[in-house]
């Protein structure tokens, strides 16, 4: 069955043009070399693609003359990469045309993507064959962590938007079955959902379980509270949100199994992962650069915790260069026994989303955010939930809109919660972070049923 899986790989590569199995090999390999070897290739990455920004990006060419960055210098003066001002979503968002290539070659391979909406800010950018093949690729990688073989199942508790096209079903269905995985939806988790997704694990057991922190804890308690003792997997992978420990321990003790924390993101692809002897995440130094900044864009001292800023070696076509997320992170100076040469990230705060409740009893996770994605006019938006019966949408527009963009917020909010909800638009001229410092997208105000002070350690 491995051998059968293996094959559809190689046959899903030379089909679609990709070589995931190719980049799959190559950060097998790089991932044991020594500290100076793998910081070696990094640079040599970085200062490629900071010469390409230059020569092809209107944004990074007009932003290097006015700092004096030239990519050449890194050889002899590594901090002058710190001239080159951190960028932010908001401006990528406002100016996209100035961060595509404009070499007529890598056009032509390009294809639109969107991040998840977890920040609350709509964000299209591009990508090519060659990011995704290393995204994917280090996915993988991360997954043999755990003793995972390409072609064993892995089952993803994940999110399958509302409103796909038939189309777009069948083509992620065929790409899934060469790929070895499935996927359960936790944009919508009901008990029925829970049910299949228990009897799917007994009947076929999968390696490995991968899923949002949310999902996967909701998950855990239903496995519990309905006595289901025999649903075990050997390792459950959490993404999207912050891993606590009551959580990590939760899920770790229901399904008799090792976690692995990873951070990713949508825009850079796999960050860091924890491996098998859990000390830290290793840093995927082949291809992001990762740096822990001051609020004054210097970096911080080992252990000390910062803003998180990335740069990803392999999206030459939509750089990003000295990404700033919106997330509180820090180097880990505890070295991991493994062997592997990367460096080490240590605890990540990243934002904070509530789950929303329907009559029926489903949990609806995300997704509600869709139409969001790639609608024009809009710089920031938040769903409050305000009872069973009623969601507050609040907007902030830099443009009109309209009745027919209104129409299918509304049907997606119809869709996941029910014909009945209530849905009222405010358009403020600015939505404000919470308690916490930190923005979320969607917020319960349900009482005692999974709003987010509920859910909170």
């Amino acid at each position: 069955m491995l051998l059968l899986h293996h094959y559809g790989l190689k046959f899903y590569d030379r089909v679609t043009g990709h070589h995931i199995l190719d980049r799959l090999d190559e950060l097998t390999h790089t991932q044991w070399l020594s500290p100076e070897e793998l910081q070696a290739l990094q640079r040599r990455r970085l200062r490629s693609l900071l010469a390409y920004a230059y020569m092809y990006v209107p944004y990074y060419q007009r932003v290097f003359d006015e700092v004096g960055f030239r990519a050449d210098a890194l050889e002899s003066d590594p901090e002058s990469f710190w001239k080159i001002p951190p960028v932010s979503k908001a401006t990528m968002r406002e100016h996209p045309e100035e961060f595509i290539t404009t070499e007529a070659a890598r056009r032509e391979g390009i294809s639109p993507s969107a991040t998840s909406g977890s920040t609350g800010e709509p964000f299209v950018f591009w990508e090519d064959h060659h990011f995704q093949d290393y995204a994917n690729a280090n996915t993988f990688r991360h997954h043999t962590w755990c003793g995972w073989q390409p072609g064993q199942l892995r089952v993803y508790l994940w999110g399958i938007p509302f409103g796909v096209t038939f189309k777009r079903r069948v083509w992620d269905q065929v790409r899934d079955l060469t790929w070895g995985r499935t996927f359960v939806n936790a944009f919508n988790l009901s008990d029925e959902t829970m049910s299949r997704l228990a009897a799917l694990i007994r009947r076929r057991r999968p390696k490995l379980l991968h899923g949002y922190v949310s999902a996967l804890h909701l998950f855990a308690r239903f496995v519990r509270e309905n006595g289901c003792n025999d649903v075990k997997v050997p390792a459950v992978y959490t993404s999207a949100e912050v891993l606590y420990p009551h959580q990590r321990e939760y899920i770790e003790e229901t399904f008799d199994c090792e976690v692995f924390n990873r951070y990713a993101t949508h825009e850079v692809g796999g960050i860091a992962c924890e491996c098998e002897k859990h000390t830290g995440m290793h840093i995927s130094t082949e291809t992001n650069y990762v740096e822990i900044l001051h609020e004054d864009n210097v970096p911080v001292k080992d252990g000390e915790a910062g803003n998180v800023v990335v740069t990803s070696l392999t999206n030459y076509v939509f750089p990003f260069i000295r990404y700033r997320f919106e997330d509180i992170g820090c180097m880990s100076t505890r070295p991991c026994p493994c062997g592997r040469g990367q460096p080490m990230l240590g605890a990540i705060e990243g934002r904070h989303n509530d789950m929303f409740k329907t009559r029926d009893g489903r949990t609806v996770l995300w997704g509600i955010d869709r139409p969001f994605k790639t609608m024009q006019g809009v710089r920031k938006f938040q769903f409050v939930q305000k009872s069973l019966d009623y969601v507050v949408v609040r907007v902030v527009k830099d443009g009109p809109m309209s009745q027919a963009q209104r129409a299918e917020v509304e049907q997606t909010l119809k869709i996941a919660l029910g014909d009945h909800v209530k849905i009222d638009f405010e358009f403020p001229d600015e939505i404000p972070v919470g308690r916490s410092g930190k923005y979320r997208y969607t917020i319960c105000e349900i009482a005692d049923e999974g709003g987010h002070d509920a859910q909170q350690p």
